[in-house]
């Protein structure tokens, strides 16, 4: 019996029909039967296909001597799949044979120029695969909304640019405020992913579907940089984690959203790299502070969640003490059947520390860490928000030259290695240059920040308010909003700040 086998993935002018493929195929039909199998809209990127797997039933029980298809990308456009085919039709004593492509694998020749051409066919795929992809993103370096639904927030708009039709995303201004809402409750207190969804339902709000928020889809939606102010730390936070960037640095002024495009492996729970992502300034304005972004971002990255193990529940230190002498992690250990805890060098066991003794009980270092955190809190707590936000426009608008000049200077470093000796002494000269310019930015940076040392009044207030009722989880996230990490010694505690209160000393 022979086999006639036909798909087609859709319906389309240029695309040949069903109907047209099995009459074409009968006209190589040459036994007496012959059997037709037909997949409509099913793609050839994988064989799971309902009558092509009926197909190879077939041919395992020896039902078919040949199988004959109008052109070899019917069967598969995958070299791997096709290659099994054909070794299963050689295991059954099966022929195949293409209509257009003229093969007969009944000839040794013939099964020579099939696999010739199926090499090529499966590298113009790719390359046409690749053009799309290329295509698609420079359609987003222009601004344009690249399709599917739009995030919670925002509604497609359509406007004409050169001649040509134009999406873009255009904000919703009642969801908007829910989404400003769900950013203050994650990034400003301690509501988990799951809490901020409860609060959004107990509130009536609905996603753009009309279901109830779930924890993911809140996650989904503080992952989304079309949101955000888009500053000059935004664009280090994605740069820092492999995303390719297709917008200059001194573009990012603390105005416009992102597009953010690119798949993330079905294996990974969270967006730990954008190695394979592409970001492009929106033209639309954010509507999310890029500090309380970022902050976001940190608690989702996991940088802000408590350690689980035993030790890890003993004290809302954990993770920020470390030993003064060897920079090693401080941990509890106890003394007197639990009663009380003792901090210790983890280095000691790994003989990168000689400190002998204990390092003081942790409820000590405690207390005098949250006498300290307290007396910032009242000290810097009424500083006007306003006066925060000019100095910290300065200091992006310096932050975005410096990364322009190190960005010149890469490019420059990669031309002087292909170069000649005069055009490297040009090369060099420009890279002096630049190099002078981003240590003068850098200078000017430093006095701008060194004026920088408010905090949202929001987050002081967090402090007056939930402390005393917070569980060690929570005093410990709190603590992390303002402090870097703490060195201890058995002499004094030095706590270096997040932001530029200055060091700390304070005796035991």
């Amino acid at each position: 019996m022979d086999a006639i086998y036909t798909r087609q993935s859709v319906d389309k002018k240029d695309s040949i029909s069903i109907e047209t493929q099995i009459e074409l195929c009968k006209r190589e039909v040459t036994g007496a039967s012959y059997k037709i199998y037909q997949d409509k809209g099913y793609s050839g990127s994988n064989t799971n296909r309902p009558d092509f797997q009926a197909m190879l039933r077939d041919i395992r029980n020896g039902l078919v001597n040949r199988v004959i298809v109008y052109r070899l990308d019917r069967m598969s456009r995958s070299l791997l799949d096709f290659a099994n085919l054909i070794d299963l039709l050689d295991q059954y004593h099966t022929s195949f044979v293409s209509t257009q492509e003229k093969f007969d694998t009944g000839t040794p020749m013939g099964r020579a120029m099939l696999s010739i051409t199926m090499v090529f066919a499966q590298l113009e795929r790719e390359t046409i695969q690749l053009r799309i992809r290329d295509n698609y993103y420079a359609r987003g370096e222009k601004g344009m909304y690249l399709g599917g639904p739009p995030p919670y927030g925002f509604q497609k708009a359509e406007t004409r640019k050169d001649g040509k039709r134009f999406k873009y995303l255009e904000p919703i201004d009642t969801e908007a405020e829910v989404i400003r809402q769900m950013y203050e409750m994650y990034g400003n207190s301690l509501y988990t992913l799951g809490e901020v969804a409860r609060a959004l339902n107990d509130n009536g709000y609905q996603t753009h579907t009309g279901k109830e928020w779930s924890g993911s889809k809140v996650g989904l939606s503080l992952k989304n940089p079309v949101y955000v102010r888009s500053d000059i730390r935004i664009y280090q936070y994605y740069k820092n984690k492999g995303c390719q960037i297709t917008s200059e640095p001194d573009l990012f002024m603390g105005t416009n959203g992102c597009y953010l495009y690119g798949r993330r492996k079905g294996n990974e729970r969270k967006y730990s790299t954008f190695a394979e992502h592409v970001l492009s300034l929106a033209p639309s304005e954010g509507f999310i502070d890029a500090e309380l972004f970022l902050k976001c971002q940190r608690r989702l990255d996991g940088n802000m969640q408590l350690d689980n193990s035993a030790w890890g529940q003993l004290t809302w230190l954990t993770g920020l003490i470390k030993c003064a002498h060897c920079g090693y992690a401080a941990v509890p250990k106890s003394s007197n059947g639990g009663r009380y805890y003792y901090l210790y060098c983890s280095g000691r066991a790994m003989h990168c520390c000689d400190v002998a003794t204990n390092l003081g009980q942790s409820k000590d270092v405690e207390a005098a860490v949250e006498q300290r955190i307290f007396q910032i809190v009242r000290k810097y707590g009424t500083i006007p928000v306003e006066q925060h936000r000019k100095i910290s426009l300065e200091a992006n608008r310096l932050k975005a030259q410096i990364q322009h000049c190190r960005n010149q200077i890469d490019k420059l470093i990669d031309m002087a290695l292909d170069s000649d000796g005069v055009t490297g002494t040009y090369l060099n000269e420009r890279m002096e240059e630049l190099d002078k310019r981003k240590t003068k930015l850098e200078s000017r940076l430093a006095e701008a920040e060194a004026g920088d040392t408010a905090v949202t009044e929001k987050q002081m207030d967090s402090f007056l308010q939930d402390w005393p009722k917070l569980d060690v989880r929570h005093k410990n996230e709190l603590a992390r909003m303002f402090i870097d990490h703490i060195d201890v010694s058995k002499e004094e505690i030095t706590i270096f700040w997040k932001h530029n209160f200055g060091e700390g000393e304070l005796p035991l």
